[in-house]
């Protein structure tokens, strides 16, 4: 009795990248799903598994990512009978003539594999094959997987040209090889995968470390740009000096002291006020004449008594007059608050101080 190692389960692990390579080899034994691989439920049995041993060991070793396992045991074979009847047993002779051998049907023959046909390569004008075309041909009509392009790659020359190639360059063949040597250095170097991790960690962190410090240095002047503006103003109200210096201007009299706030001070007979130094026509500052007594606008001639009221040039109103008070004795004016004379305003309380 011969022996010879069988397979008796079949299972696959983590890892599957979705090949195809071993339903390829084994197809009654593996299926590929959309995104793994699994055992056929018939495959689950040993009595099914035994006879394909063969291809469940291919498809192993076809397998890029090595997650086909199996369990492999010893299997008894009986060897064929010496003394076993011959297929044709001879029959007797008859007096008249001899009898003819009864025709036993022939057994069918064995179906050729697939990986025998292969078609006839591509001729030349001059009569050589084109190996590219040959091999395509070779792939085309023979079992895919690692093991049996591997295979065929042994049995040819190798000259290693194919491996300084890009891989668009290549022949279906040698373009599988390439992909296939490549995913066994990998496996075969796992130092190489955790450097090249690392090397991709460091990267990552590094741009994330200059994504935190753009962001620190550009995220408030950013902040600031994205804020509306808004402006600031002053307090409108604007101390002015103490009540007594007003008590002794005499009636007329013009001080300019507070002009770069925008104010003339104005003694108009037995009342304190505040002038506005804007020019009612198109916003120039008029200047103070104290020769001439009036207010004088550079820009188009209008003038102005020293009271405020317009007497010349184009400007169609006297001068407009600020909110005045006393606060702890001293004087303030409110530029928010303003009185106008052509809605008769400057009678109102505010718009003077009586002295």
């Amino acid at each position: 009795m011969a022996t010879k190692e069988v397979i008796t389960k079949v299972w696959i692990e983590d890892g599957c990248i979705v090949c195809d390579a071993c339903e390829t080899a084994a197809p009654d034994v593996f299926e590929v799903l959309e995104d793994t691989c699994v055992i056929r439920p018939a495959a689950l049995t040993p009595e099914f598994t035994k006879p394909r041993s063969g291809e469940i060991a291919d498809a192993a070793e076809e397998c890029p990512v090595d997650v086909i396992k199996f369990d492999v045991v010893k299997d008894e074979t009986a060897g064929e009978s010496e003394d076993a009847p011959s297929a044709a047993p001879q029959v007797a002779e008859a007096p008249a003539q001899p009898a003819q051998p009864e025709k036993v049907p022939a057994a069918p023959a064995p179906a050729e594999p697939a990986a025998a046909k292969v078609a006839p390569a591509k001729v030349s004008v001059a009569g050589a094959s084109d190996p590219s075309i040959a091999a395509l041909l070779q792939a085309a009509t023979s079992r895919g997987g690692q093991a049996g392009i591997m295979r065929r790659q042994e049995e040819m020359p190798d000259d290693g040209a194919w491996r300084s190639k890009a891989a668009d360059e290549l022949p279906p063949e040698a373009r599988q090889a390439k992909v296939m040597e490549a995913a066994q250095k990998t496996r075969k170097n796992p130092d190489k995968q955790r450097r090249a991790f690392m090397s991709n960690t460091a990267l990552a962190l590094g741009w994330g470390a200059f994504g935190l410090g753009a962001g620190i240095t550009v995220g408030p002047a950013f902040a600031r740009f994205m804020m509306p503006n808004v402006l600031e103003e002053s307090d409108p109200r604007i101390r002015v000096g103490k009540i007594q210096r007003y008590l002794e201007m005499i009636p007329g009299q013009v001080n300019e002291d507070y002009k770069p706030q925008g104010i003339w001070m104005v003694r108009d007979g037995d009342r304190l006020a505040a002038l506005s130094i804007i020019c009612t026509h198109l916003g120039c500052i008029p200047n103070w004449l104290p020769n001439d007594r009036k207010f004088k606008c550079p820009c188009h001639g209008s003038g102005y008594k020293p009271d405020g009221i317009n007497f010349e040039g184009p400007t169609p109103r006297p001068l407009e007059r600020f909110r005045v008070f006393v606060e702890d004795g001293i004087v303030v004016v409110d530029k928010s608050k303003k009185y106008q004379y052509e809605l008769g305003q400057w009678d109102q309380p505010g718009s003077y101080l009586e002295m």
